[in-house]
Order: C-alpha cells, then sequence, then structure tokens
C-alpha cells in the first residue's frame, strides 16, 4: 500500500509547475507572425501582386523588341510572266492569250533571312489599359488585405491554441491540489483503519478516489502536451520544448457597444476584402464594355531582309530601311463573345454585391453574439469569484470536522470534487472570456493594433 501511495506522489512530483521563465501569449503571437508558414506564403502572394503594379504590365506602354529568322525550301516552281513581262519581252505578240507561255523549274532551293528591330504601341483601344492598370492597383490592394486577414486569423488561431494549453495547464494545478487532498485523506483513513475507527469500505472507497484522481492527472499531462505541440505547429515552430505558459491575462480596455460596430463596418478585414472583389467586377465590366470600341496601333521598325533562289525572277532580294505604320481595328461580329462577356461581366457584380451583404450580415450576427457572450462571461466570473470563495470555506469546514472524527471520508470527497469544479470554473470563464474579448477585437479589425 505505501508502494502505491509514493508511486503517486512521484507523479505529482513529476507533474508539477517549476517556477521558471513563462511563455506568454505575446511570446507566441510574435513568433507566429515571423514563422507561420501561411503568413508568409500570403506575404509572398502579396509582393507578386505590388510587383504586377506597372504601366507596361497593364499594356500601356510601347514595348521594343530584336526580331530574327532564317528559313530555307526545296521545291519545284513554275512561273507564268504577267502582261507587263510579256510587252516588255515581246511587245508584238503580248496581246496574244497563250497558255504555254509558263516556265518551270524543279528543284529550287530559296533561302530567306530577316531582322529587325521594331516597336509597337496601342494608341486607342477604349481605356482598356488605363482598367487593366486599375485592375492591378484593385488586386494589390486585395492581396494586402488578405494578408492582413491570414495575420488577424493567425493571432486569433494562436490565442485559441495558447489559451488551451493555459486551461489544461490550470486544470493540472488543480488537480495537482486535489491529489494531494486525496493523499492525505487516504492516510488519515488508514491511520484510522488501524485503530478500528473507520470501516473497510471506507478505506477501499479512498483508495479508489485517489486511484481516479491520479488517473485524470495522468490524461491531463497527455492532453497538455499534446496541445502544446499543436501550439509549436501552429507558430511554425519545429521545436518541442515544453516551458509553463503564462496563464494570467489582463482584461482589455474595449469601447461600447456603439463604437464596435462602426469599426466593424470600417475595419473589418473581410468586409474590406468584398468592397476590394465588389469593385474588381466593376472594372472587370468596364474593360468588357471597351471590348466593342476601335483599337488604333502604331509600330515602326528598321530592319534587314535577304532572300536568295536558284532559279525564279530574281535570283538576289535585300531591303534594309524604315517601316511604319498605324492599323485600326473596329469589331463588326465576333459571334456574339463580346455581348457575353459583358453579359456575365455584369452578373459578377451582382453575384460580388450578394456576398458582400451576406459577409456584412454574418459579421453582424457574429460581433451581436460575441458581445453578449462577453457580457456573460464578465457577469459570469464575478458569479463564479464568489461561488469559489463560498467553497474553499466549504471545503475548509469540512476538512476541520473530517479531521474530529464528525464527518466521513465521503462528505469530504464531495467537498473537495466542489471546490476542484470551482477552481475549474473561475479558470475556464476567465480564459473564455480573453478568447471572446480576441474575437471582438478580431471583427473590429482591431488585432493589429493592440498586438
Amino acid at each position: 500500500m505505501r508502494l502505491i501511495i509514493l508511486s503517486f506522489l512521484m507523479v505529482i512530483s513529476a507533474g508539477s509547475v517549476s517556477a521558471q521563465q513563462q511563455f506568454t501569449l505575446d511570446e507566441a503571437i510574435k513568433a507566429a507572425l515571423e514563422h507561420n508558414h501561411s503568413v508568409q506564403v500570403s506575404d509572398i502572394d502579396a509582393n507578386i501582386a505590388e510587383n504586377s503594379v506597372s504601366r507596361g504590365n497593364a499594356g500601356q506602354l510601347p514595348n521594343l523588341a530584336i526580331t530574327g529568322g532564317l528559313s530555307a525550301a526545296y521545291s519545284d516552281l513554275e512561273i507564268t510572266p504577267g502582261s507587263f513581262f510579256r510587252n516588255l519581252l515581246d511587245p508584238q505578240n503580248s496581246g496574244q492569250q497563250e497558255g504555254n507561255r509558263s516556265i518551270s523549274y524543279d528543284g529550287v532551293t530559296t533561302t530567306q533571312f530577316n531582322s529587325q528591330i521594331g516597336s509597337q504601341m496601342v494608341i486607342y483601344d477604349g481605356l482598356k489599359g488605363r482598367l487593366r492598370y486599375k485592375i492591378l492597383e484593385t488586386g494589390s490592394d486585395l492581396a494586402d488585405l488578405q494578408y492582413r486577414t491570414q495575420l488577424e486569423n493567425t493571432i486569433l488561431n494562436i490565442t485559441g491554441q495558447f489559451i488551451q494549453v493555459a486551461t489544461l495547464q490550470r486544470a493540472i494545478e488543480v488537480k495537482e491540489v486535489s491529489l494531494e487532498q486525496s493523499n492525505d485523506r487516504y492516510l488519515t483513513i488508514e491511520t484510522r483503519r488501524k485503530y478500528g475507527q473507520v470501516n473497510e469500505q471506507q478505506q477501499l472507497q479512498a483508495l479508489a478516489d485517489l486511484k481516479s484522481d491520479s488517473t485524470e492527472f495522468r490524461n491531463l499531462k497527455l492532453q497538455y502536451e499534446n496541445a502544446y505541440r499543436d501550439l509549436h505547429t501552429e507558430i511554425g515552430w519545429s521545436r518541442r520544448d515544453i516551458i509553463p505558459v503564462a496563464d494570467e491575462f489582463e482584461e482589455s480596455k474595449l469601447p461600447g457597444y456603439e463604437d464596435f460596430q462602426s469599426l466593424l463596418m470600417k475595419n473589418n478585414s473581410v468586409l474590406n476584402i468584398m468592397e476590394k472583389r465588389l469593385k474588381q467586377a466593376e472594372l472587370n465590366e468596364r474593360a468588357t464594355k471597351a471590348g466593342f470600341l476601335p483599337t488604333l496601333t502604331a509600330s515602326a521598325g528598321y530592319g534587314y531582309s535577304y532572300m536568295s533562289a536558284t532559279e525564279g525572277q530574281f535570283e538576289v532580294q535585300e531591303q534594309l530601311g524604315f517601316s511604319g505604320g498605324i492599323t485600326l481595328r473596329i469589331p463588326i461580329f465576333s459571334g456574339g463573345r463580346n455581348r457575353i462577356q459583358s453579359q456575365n461581366a455584369m452578373n459578377e457584380i451582382r453575384k460580388e454585391e450578394l456576398r458582400r451583404e451576406e459577409s456584412a450580415m454574418q459579421m453582424q450576427t457574429r460581433f451581436e453574439n460575441s458581445w453578449q457572450q462577453y457580457l456573460h462571461l464578465q457577469e459570469q466570473l464575478v458569479t463564479e469569484r464568489s461561488n469559489l470563495s463560498v467553497y474553499e470555506r466549504n471545503y475548509d469546514r469540512a476538512k476541520s470536522a473530517f479531521d474530529r472524527g464528525e464527518i466521513t471520508g465521503v462528505e469530504l470527497r464531495s467537498a473537495q470534487l466542489s471546490l476542484e469544479n470551482a477552481r475549474l470554473r473561475v479558470a475556464e470563464t476567465g480564459f473564455q472570456l480573453k478568447q471572446s474579448e480576441t474575437l471582438l477585437l478580431y471583427l473590429s479589425g482591431g488585432l493589429l493594433v493592440n498586438f
């Protein structure tokens, strides 16, 4: 029997939280904002979107390129002189329509080479280039908002994981005290059993309570270690060291209900993302309508071309010089593609409007539920703290009565469990209150200001 009690005490010693440096919530959040993989990916996406915002990428700047080509051909050639050559070579018989005046060559080799440096620029395209640039700007703003949203979600997730670890750590501390109480009660009952003051049933019940507390303690330790590993994974760490977390949180100074609502509609990242997506849809619709307008393109270049043939009208032909021109394209019929694209773009606008309305309703409902939950937890925490003081006094009286032999171990066990549950409710309510505060700050867009 002594060996069993000794093993229980060794479990207590191994599971106790030593007084060492604590890991705080702020440290966890700062580490996550630096190491979290989703945050890093979102940051890269934001940089890509920012780099894409340029006049050249939008097609508003002229392009300059050097082009060149070399080709060779081997084929049969048949030439029929036209009227100009017939008059030149045989003026007397030029009017005769003879079908046998063609000249045939077999196995003609032709070589062509050309190179040019040229530029092309869109003069007018229905302002599609300008609209494309605005779409790129909006896309960059949208990527920044998505990056901010990822930061906020990471803070929210880290807070939830951290509070879970803190809750289990506090539960271990409470269970450790309860385990010591069960051990003391068992030792007292065992001593009384020797003198015949209690029966064997009471001794067995005390031993069962001690074993039950030990099992619960071990389970809490396992849950605590698993939750800590999950916290490290959410941060983005490969490290697995476990140190005590700071489980005391100061209550944040939050604005009132009306101020929160105003901040929600102004700063909430999800709603701002919906606004940017709606703006993008409107710009896409305007760009689609520009497809009905004519396009004017100018081009210029300086180049060299060379062609040689073993037979034919010219054996060698070379050109060197400038070239330029203007191309006007007026869309007349495209098989209905422009009309369909325009209709789809208008439908996209309506779809984004509906999504924005839906998100606003969801955020408003979530805020109201979180606000009421926050007020409820504030009141509940006051009540639980008051109840804890009652249960502490009740346990102290029961312990004194048990020491005097006025009550049984079962009655003391009941007071012990009531005190244990009261301590856990105070801790859990305080942690839930902190999580509720974090959620309200998340909905109002204030997390990155407060952390």
